[in-house]
């Protein structure tokens, strides 16, 4: 028999321990495990500490040893042998008021034992242990980090070639064959072309929000006769030429920036809103660069850095820091302004989550703590302005009011300070309330920029333990996403940093902001976006329906200096925009979404579309551009567009929450879409509309028709840009007979009864939604 060496029979009894399971356990130990623990847990904890409910707060799951002996997000919920060391036990005893577990009432005496004496006998747990699974590691950066390698978001720009289109009308460009050859793919086929008379339509709500001329129809349709391609290249260039298109696109963006006219919450001493008098100046800064066509990653440095980059102290440029000024916790925690900084500029420009790492590590993308914080050093080393505080925000070259309108302004704060009464005699409050109100609607009001100051020196980070600041722990760098720069180079230790992050935002080595800016126009344009989830590009996000296309644009987008209007023009010079929406059963059967693009979509207006519409139509659009906001409904409505509506960030407005104008606490990629009754009753009952009605049964054109078929003529041309077809003629006189008879008649009495045919288009389909 040959026997081992004693230094063999050692390294063999090491090697065979380390082969032991670290949760290895006798049987006795399991039994009482399945007999004493786990009625327990199952009893008391798997609600929120269990795979099955898709729970793990405070990082902690019960539903197996390695979740416990993971120790949850402080490493420390279960330490086997030792339970007076385990905050499990901490928790259950009841010591500590802001430590206690089950949180509704205590455990009883004997299970408490129980739980104690399973710990000291080192927490065995079950025989067929689940052990790691996808959402035990959630939160496991190194795991996420391996998954964010090969996750599409995060790798580089594609510019992909598409395959030859065996259909030549398909087969002109890249977006088009990219399409084409996604639908052959499905076994499905692109739809015909729509009319002319559908795209003109198309084309003039999608660039600027408003409905067409019947003359820039009829114009569009005769030049679409001769040459089709020429027709729509002469519409688009003066659409993207048109005042209203950056106002549309404005749009689009302010709901991604939070735009609001006050801050989220009430004066308790005035009951009356804090106001941003100066918010508008955002607004309109974003107008212009649309219309101007700034390169879009010039456009994200100034909204994070524009005091830093050199312009003159009253450069219209300074407005664009209202991407962080106009947020909400203006008067609250500094700690909440940073989070939403923080969120409004990872989600609202990069589509990827990281205020969810303010208490631990993300528990779904590669963002860990540490990486929150180096964010949080960056926005906590500069201060907002108070939005009143007139001293300090700069006034702006070129949008002050005259002189006559100035000394009205004066005139009307020295009236309102004569005739305060009760708090608002207090000087301060009078700055907050009245005179903070005629800041906020007086055309004579000087106007400032909101902007941020920097600190005399910049925050050096510390990790707030849990996200408490009563608890720091280790300092880090003020840098950026490991995830975007493996590297992480510290920002400069002179300022804070925020040139330098807006750099990274836009840098040739981040593929997800040019990516996620592309996907939200595409779905202003389409009515649907290739990324369904478009502030979410992340591990948890959705895939694109078309990552080929999505790349080959984001590629063109970049290329072209980041011009919006040539990605704009790019888009819908396309075949794939100009297809019609009609329904085909077969197609249907094989994606019944449209996911693969088979056919246009039909849009529902927006709110605002609809109110500039209904006001358009009605020839009493005020086209007036820029300046202050003002009241979109009641005795005294605006009739400017709906862009320049007064938002009470606090007390949305009623009609605005009903047509799914999104609550402008945070960043929002899009608008949910519901069709509830409050809507229709807007179109009924709304003084709004009616104003809007009888305006139409007033205007020049309407009131020199000499039939009643004339007025039909009128009405149809103005709300649908069209003529009535023989049936809607006749259904309507049908309905104006019978609402003469009896009746004697007037002139009132008949406008009284256009008004009501005029009211009724305005509530059809047709009027509200785009086809």
């Amino acid at each position: 028999m040959t026997h081992l060496p004693l230094t063999s029979l050692k390294w063999i009894l090491l090697l065979s321990l380390a082969a032991t399971p670290a949760w290895a356990a006798d049987g006795e130990d399991v039994v009482f495990f399945e007999k004493k623990i786990r009625p327990i847990l199952v009893k008391h904890c798997y609600q929120c500490h269990s795979e099955k409910a898709e729970e793990q707060e405070g990082g902690l799951l019960l539903d197996r040893r390695s979740g416990w002996l993971k120790g949850g997000n402080t490493d420390k919920a279960v330490i086997p042998g030792n339970p007076d060391a385990s905050l499990l036990v901490k928790a259950i005893r009841y010591q500590d008021d802001s430590l206690q577990m089950p949180p509704k009432k205590k455990l009883p005496a004997d299970e408490i034992a129980r739980l104690e004496q399973w710990i000291a006998r080192g927490a065995a747990g079950p025989a067929d242990d689940l052990g790691e699974t996808a959402f035990s590691r959630l939160g496991d950066q190194d795991y996420l980090f391996e998954q964010a390698k090969t996750h599409w978001a995060f790798q580089p720009v594609a510019p992909n070639k598409a395959p030859t289109a065996d259909n030549p009308l398909w087969n002109t460009n890249e977006l088009d064959r990219l399409v084409f050859a996604r639908l052959t793919a499905e076994g499905l086929t692109p739809s015909a072309s729509t009319d002319p008379h559908t795209l003109i339509r198309r084309l003039t709500f999608d660039l600027t929000g408003l409905p067409p001329t019947p003359t820039e129809v009829n114009d569009f349709i005769k030049e679409a006769s001769q040459d089709r391609t020429a027709a729509i290249e002469h519409a688009l260039s003066r659409l993207l030429d048109s005042p209203s298109y950056g106002e549309h696109v404005a749009r689009m963006w302010l709901d991604v920036a939070r735009y609001a006219d006050t801050d989220s919450f009430y004066r308790p001493d005035t009951k009356t809103p804090h106001y941003f008098p100066f918010a508008f100046t955002y607004r309109d800064y974003v107008i212009d660069t649309f219309n101007a066509d700034k390169p879009f990653d010039q456009f994200v440095r100034e909204q994070l850095a524009a005091d830093l980059m050199g312009f003159n102290d009253d450069a219209p440029e300074l407005a664009a820091l209202g991407f962080l000024t106009v947020g909400p916790h203006a008067n609250r925690n500094q700690s909440e302004t940073v989070d939403d900084w923080i969120d409004v500029t990872t989600r609202g420009l990069m589509g990827i989550t990281a205020s969810c790492a303010r208490c631990h590590d993300h528990k779904y993308e590669p963002i860990p703590t540490a990486d929150y914080y180096s964010l949080h050093g960056i926005f906590s080393s500069v201060k907002r302005i108070h939005p009143l505080d007139q001293d300090r925000q700069p006034l702006l070259a070129g949008h002050q009011p005259t002189a006559e309108q100035l000394a009205e302004f004066e005139k009307q704060v020295e009236l309102a300070k004569k005739n305060a009464t009760g708090k608002d005699k207090q000087p301060k409050t009078f700055r907050d309330t009245k005179n903070a109100s005629l800041l906020l609607f007086h055309p004579g009001a000087p106007v400032h920029a909101m902007v941020v100051q920097e600190n005399p020196t910049p925050t050096e980070p510390t990790i707030f333990l849990r996200g408490d600041p009563a608890s720091p722990g280790a300092t880090v760098p003020r840098r950026f996403l490991k995830v975007l720069d493996s590297q992480q180079p510290s920002f400069s230790p002179d300022n804070s940093g925020r040139l330098e992050l807006a750099n990274k935002i836009v840098g040739a080595d981040n593929p997800l902001t040019a990516r996620v800016f592309v996907n939200r126009v595409w779905g202003m344009l389409m009515g649907s976006h290739l990324v369904a989830t478009t502030s979410d590009f992340g591990l948890q996000g959705a895939h694109p329906s078309h990552p080929q296309l999505l790349d080959r644009l984001t590629h063109d987008f970049v290329s072209n200096g980041w011009s919006v209007k040539q990605l704009v023009r790019t888009i819908v010079l396309s075949r794939t925009y100009q297809q019609s929406s009609q329904h085909r059963p077969e197609m249907a059967k094989l994606d019944p979404t449209n996911q693969q693009l088979w056919r246009a979509n039909r849009k529902r207006l927006s709110i605002e579309a609809i109110r500039d519409s209904l006001l358009t139509i009605s020839g009493s659009l005020d086209h007036t551009t820029h300046g202050r906001s003002a009241m979109l409904w009641g005795k005294d409505y605006t009739k400017r567009r709906a862009l320049y509506g007064y938002i009470n960030r606090f007390n949305l407005d009623p009609t605005l929450r009903a047509f799914d104008f999104p609550a402008p606490m945070q960043t929002q990629g899009s608008r949910v879409e519901s069709i509830v009754a409050t809507q229709a009753l807007f179109t009924m009952n709304s003084s709004f509309v009616i104003d809007q009605a009888t305006a139409m049964t007033e205007t020049a054109g309407f009131r020199t028709s000499q039939s009643d078929q004339a007025r039909i003529t009128q009405l149809f041309n103005a709300v649908f840009q069209r003529p009535a077809s023989d049936q809607e003629t006749t259904t309507i006189l049908q309905f104006v007979k019978t609402q003469r008879e009896g009746a004697s008649e007037s002139p009132e009495k008949n406008q009284a009864v256009w008004q009501l045919v005029a009211q009724a288009l305005m509530m059809s389909n047709e009027f509200q939604y785009l086809d």
